[in-house]
């Protein structure tokens, strides 16, 4: 199961380019849900028009070589999509951020790419109306992960800023677009100084202005590692991953957006992971191998708990990282064929009728 980590890289010029508790269920999307494949151009690495897969799966963008296109993120009128996409493979390399246009010429647009450095946006409300901007974690000024917001078009502007060697990344918008909640890691390069408590990363929440940060989940103080954090579309809650140390297996948990009332959505053994809210708030999609899949793939399940849907149904690749469409008639995810470990690429199913 993938766990993204930020890349520290050498200091570079940067070029700015403008612009559940129980085994799953057998049901997956309805087929009257499957829409045919928009007009328009093909997506940018050569990849077929209207590439389907046999469960109704569209290819929205296959990278050339061994570049890998992850994270996928709506924009606000979901005409649009955010992206990461790395250089040498899956989570390996510089990234970049890109936007990915869903009809007529869908030609992938950079919008920041810093040489040898990571610039990566997380899954989900990464994409904000009310700021009128993204939000993302970089390297690009420090030899360790801030968060950063940038408008289309704009230039990137810092948000966090601290001196110890964690790294501040996978951050995500509040509704209404004044606070940001991110996870505090502790990067391979410095892990080994922290010893047991490496992988206890923890939740905060910061305002878009800046200011002092506000710790929502204590990984270190409960032992637990906590990471990927959404906020839900009403602004009450924050969904996120967490593990136990010793344990492999991770859950999903929402906790009050002032840190109080911490609760576990899913109950069953497994790797439950990349959670992100339904756009009424009533649902979340994640990625998991339930049912001790091979690969994973995508499930949806109740934000309060209860009976995981499987919507995804290509064992022969990992599916991940997925994002509800604002009109929530779709779930963008990244694929990877084989296994996580090869280079990914873009794709959308119809969301289940739930």
């Amino acid at each position: 199961m993938r766990i993204r980590t930020m890349i520290a890289a050498s200091a570079a010029a940067a070029v700015l380019v403008t612009g559940c508790s129980s085994s799953g269920s057998d049901d997956g999307p309805d087929p009257d849900r499957t829409r045919a494949a928009p007009t328009g151009g093909a997506p940018t690495g050569g990849a077929p028009a209207g590439e389907r897969r046999a469960d109704g799966a569209e290819l929205l963008y296959r990278a050339e070589g061994k570049r890998s296109a992850q994270n996928p993120a709506f924009a606000p009128d979901g005409g649009s999509m955010l992206m990461t996409e790395f250089a040498e493979g899956y989570n390996k390399g510089a990234a970049a951020l890109g936007v990915l246009p869903l009809e007529g010429d869908r030609t992938l647009k950079k919008v920041l790419e810093d040489p040898d450095k990571a610039a990566v946006n997380l899954p989900g409300t990464s994409w904000n109306a009310a700021a009128g901007a993204f939000t993302f974690a970089t390297d690009r000024d420090s030899g360790h992960d801030e968060v950063w917001t940038m408008k289309p078009g704009g230039s990137p502007e810092r948000v966090t800023t601290h001196d110890d060697n964690s790294g501040f990344n996978e951050p995500s918008f509040s509704p209404d677009g004044e606070w940001i909640v991110f996870q505090q890691s502790w990067e391979p390069e410095h892990a080994s100084v922290q010893g047991d408590s490496a992988e206890q990363d923890s939740i905060w929440k910061i305002r878009k202005s800046g200011g002092a940060p506000v710790r929502l989940v204590d990984g270190k103080g409960t032992k637990t590692d906590n990471r990927q954090p959404n906020w839900s579309p009403k602004g009450d809650r924050i969904v996120f991953q967490r593990r136990t140390s010793g344990s492999e297996s991770w859950a999903l948990w929402t906790v009050d957006a002032d840190g109080t009332g911490l609760r576990k959505v899913t109950d069953s053994p497994g790797e439950h992971t990349d959670p992100t809210w339904s756009p009424d708030g009533r649902f979340l999609v994640f990625s998991s191998n339930l049912g001790n899949l091979e690969n994973a793939q995508i499930f949806v399940v109740p934000a309060d708990g209860g009976q995981p849907v499987r919507v995804t149904r290509n064992d022969g690749s990992y599916d991940g990282a997925p994002s509800w469409s604002p009109d929530g008639q779709w779930i963008a995810f990244e694929s990877s064929p084989g296994s996580e470990s090869n280079p990914a690429s873009l794709w959308r199913i119809a969301a289940p009728k739930l």
